[in-house]
């Protein structure tokens, strides 16, 4: 469907009720605890090196891996994993 102007839907936004009990938390800590709100802020970029670092070795395995597939197979096959969970379940 084309439409030539905006559409405006007449719906309240009542966003996500959970947001105003968050950051009132998240007020108080800052006020009486800083030091924790400053260990809990510090905690969360480490974790976030983490998880970026953790990505960048999967994204290295898999460009190896299409690596060594292009190389033996010239990307005609896929290595594959002779797992027994990559098996179907019969029931």
């Amino acid at each position: 469907m084309l439409v030539e102007h905006t559409i405006e839907l007449d719906v309240p936004n009542q966003g996500n009720r959970l947001i105003k009990p968050i950051a009132m938390a998240i007020d108080i800590v800052r006020r009486r605890a800083p030091l924790v709100a400053t260990f809990i802020g510090m905690a969360i970029a480490e974790w976030r090196k983490l998880d970026s670092q953790i990505a960048q070795v999967f994204n290295a395995h898999r460009r190896n891996r299409e690596a060594i597939e292009n190389d033996l197979f010239r990307g005609e096959f896929k290595l594959v994993s002779k797992s027994d969970d990559d098996l179907p379940i019969l029931r």
